[in-house]
């Protein structure tokens, strides 16, 4: 560390403060130099110089003097070494000692390096953890993703290199040779698993929509694979599986003609009964293939009784409309039908919510719609833009009055309540809702009703406020719901431009909808789970609610949980209590359907509340049997590096180490501070001022 001081004034100020220093001391001091019989005399050269240094340092800091220091930080190259841990690894492995090989030598090269780079392992499958893997258990491999987060991870940090140690297969996500296009750090392989290409047949995909209904027609397009298998028969068949019982559905009979092979079958299947249905896809295997375990696929479908009809009526087009029709679209659950107030010749029994979008109109007679949807006793969601009539909107409805000049706009971002408990946004959504654009909203004060929970709340210039954004009320038991905003447009634009997808705004919508649409639930005791088909490698999370006489929601009673398998085999687990509820995290559990039934006492009352759940089983990893080492030597080749085996994957070791390509960064950080805040100097001071006083008093001089 290098440490100097700077002056606020010219140094050429010090010459006076000596001057006036030496001037004051020899002052205080003289007669005691003259006068031999003073008590002073024998200690008149330190006291003078006490006094002098005191006086001397106080007028220095009088010219403002700062301490400036430079601290220098070394930061050696990071080599970060991404390892798989997905099944089709271990796959690929003959026994356990090819696995512990495995992670001895990504241990051994970990250490080699060490000692010239700083080294990270991290495992990659269904996620990026940050320590050397122990199993090979992950269902999935996405290894676009995994560069992507190490991009994120050592942004403006040294990274020097990737190792990645895989066998090349990914089933999520996309090529990581397109991920890695503009990084600027070396990359090496070490290719494992065997690209032979084996006698196999395999159900590639299976496509179909997770959620029908009731008497609907089930299509399934099932693409079947084989390779080295030519002159063979298979059967394709599908499969009802309930209570552990198969029921065959249909079958469909594919001569297999070339060594690669694979053709589409279609099944059309009939919905009789609700709930979620299990169903298996196989494909009869033939001798000498190398796997097995992917002839089959199991796939969930949640058959419903009916879907919510959902009814906009707006003044005019706006693109706020249309990203609304696109997020409810999304939910098989609801159908949107959107009508203009000039056209309104709509019966709204059929109807489990309406949405009023810009209504009440400026210039248009609307009085009479809002009439009859109130008339109807519909929940309603009302939206506000620049075309909405404040005065009658404030007259209309009774959750928020805004009051000043409606010409005027402000533009606001969404602030999330944490105290909002109607419902629960994923930690994904509220991230990303962060980042999203501003909505224009009314210039004003925003008089809201005390019993209106807001979700979200304006925030003006970085001033966070009271008024409502996104907000509800339960008024006589009609719901209604309220977005004072225009421009959610954006919204839907821009999570697609950071997502590449539209979950976050899609669930904002969602949710609003389904709390909004669904009737009232006036069960003192109930059990909610986010969906009912979990996949394999997702934790299931349940939470509970419980009300007391006057409908307040309480956590003082236990909650026991009771969740038996398809075997009948029951896990007994307690619910955790939060703030006012409860919630459980059951883990991941095997694939298969589930019961559950939860209990509780209060206030000598049993209650009850039962379920269904199913995980479905991830095949991911057994979809793809051939290791994929081109790829690997392109990424190599492509960013200075080399591809090996795991058996020669000492000489990615013996390059880097004689490699002085990566460098040690030095990262200079300087900081200024003023030396009177620098408590020494008042310790300095002190001690002086208190040695010159003691002396004085030791001597009898005052």
């Amino acid at each position: 560390m290098n440490t100097s001081i700077t002056f606020e004034y010219s140094l050429l100020w010090l010459i006076p403060c000596f001057i006036v220093a030496l001037l004051y001391a020899y002052l205080l001091y003289q007669k005691d130099f003259k006068n031999i019989d003073s008590p002073l005399w024998k200690y008149r050269t330190w006291l003078a110089g006490f006094r002098f240094s005191a006086s001397f340092l106080l007028l220095i800091l009088l010219l403002t003097p700062f301490i400036k220091s430079k601290h220098t930080e070394r930061q050696k190259p990071v080599i970060a070494i991404l390892a798989d841990k997905s099944e089709s690894i271990r796959n690929g492995f003959k026994n356990k000692a090819d696995t512990a090989e495995y992670f001895s030598k990504l241990k051994n090269i970990a250490d080699d390096l060490s000692g010239k780079y700083e080294v990270a392992i991290y495992g990659i499958g269904d996620k990026l953890e940050n320590n050397i893997p122990n199993s090979l258990q992950d269902k999935t491999t996405n290894l676009s993703s995994a560069f992507e987060m190490i991009n994120d991870v050592y942004y403006n940090k040294n990274l020097g290199a990737v190792i990645l140690a895989t066998d090349g297969i990914f089933n999520q996500g996309i090529n990581p040779l397109y991920t890695t296009e503009n990084s600027s750090y070396e990359i090496y392989s070490i290719a494992m698993g065997d690209t032979t290409t084996l006698t196999d047949i395999k159900i590639e995909n299976v496509y179909y929509n997770k959620i029908a209904y009731l008497n609907d027609q089930l299509v399934f397009e099932t693409d079947l694979g084989a390779t080295n298998a030519a002159g063979n028969n298979t059967l394709v068949s599908v499969y009802e599986i309930e209570n552990g019982q198969k029921k065959l559905i249909e079958k469909k009979n594919a001569f297999i003609n070339s060594n690669y092979f694979l053709n589409s079958f279609e099944f059309d299947i009939s919905t009789t009964r609700t709930g979620v249905i299990h169903y298996q896809i196989t494909a009869s295997t033939i001798k000498n293939e190398v796997s097995y375990s992917n002839n089959t696929k199991d796939i969930y479908i949640e058959v419903l009784d009916g879907r919510q009809k959902i009814l906009l009526i707006a003044s005019a087009p706006h693109p706020d409309i249309a990203a609304l029709k696109s997020a409810i679209g999304s939910n098989k659950n609801y159908s949107l039908d959107v009508v203009f107030a000039d056209d309104f010749n709509t019966k709204l029994n059929d109807y489990s919510l309406v949405i009023l979008h810009q209504l009440p109109a400026i210039n248009s007679t609307s009085n009479a719609i809002i009439g009859q949807v109130k008339a109807a006793k519909k929940p309603v969601w009302w939206i506000t833009s620049s075309g909405t009539n404040i005065a009658q909107f404030n007259k209309e409805q009774s959750a928020v009055s805004i009051i000043g000049n409606t010409n005027k706009f402000n533009d606001a971002t969404a602030y999330y309540n944490s105290d909002f408990s109607l419902f629960a946004l994923s930690e994904n959504t509220l991230n990303a809702l962060a980042k999203f654009p501003p909505l224009y909203c009314f210039f004003g004060d925003y008089k809201t009703n005390p019993s209106g929970k807001n979700l979200f709340t304006q925030k003006i210039n970085n001033v966070k406020t009271d008024f409502p954004m996104w907000g509800f009320i339960d008024d006589n038991d009609i719901k209604s719901g309220l977005l004072c905003g225009e421009g959610i447009w954006r919204w839907k634009l821009y999570d697609f431009l950071q997502n590449q997808n539209n979950d976050a705004f899609n669930e904002i919508v969602n949710k609003t909808v389904q709390y909004l649409a669904v009737i009232n639930d006036k069960r003192p005791f109930r059990v909610n789970l986010s969906k009912n088909v979990f996949d394999e490698n997702e934790a299931v999370n349940m939470d509970a609610q419980l009300y007391n006489a006057s409908f307040e929601l309480i956590n003082t009673a236990d909650v026991d949980l009771k969740v038996a398998d398809d075997s009948g085999k029951i896990f007994d687990f307690k619910f955790n209590k939060n703030e006012k509820s409860y919630s459980l995290n059951l883990g991941f559990l095997p694939a298969g359907n589930y019961k559950y039934q939860a209990k509780t006492n209060f206030n000598n009352q049993n209650f009850t509340a039962e379920g269904k759940f199913s995980v479905a089983k991830l095949q991911l990893e057994d979809s793809r049997t051939v290791a994929d080492h081109n790829m690997l030597r392109q990424l190599a080749l492509s960013h200075k590096g080399i591809s090996t085996s795991l058996e020669e994957s000492g000489k990615i070791t013996k390059q880097l180490l004689s490699s002085d390509r990566l460098k040690t960064v030095l990262h200079d950080t300087y900081s200024t501070e003023s030396a009177i805040n620098l408590l020494w100097i008042f310790g300095l001071l002190i001690m002086l001022l208190s040695l010159e006083w003691v002396i004085r008093k030791y001597s009898g001089a005052y």
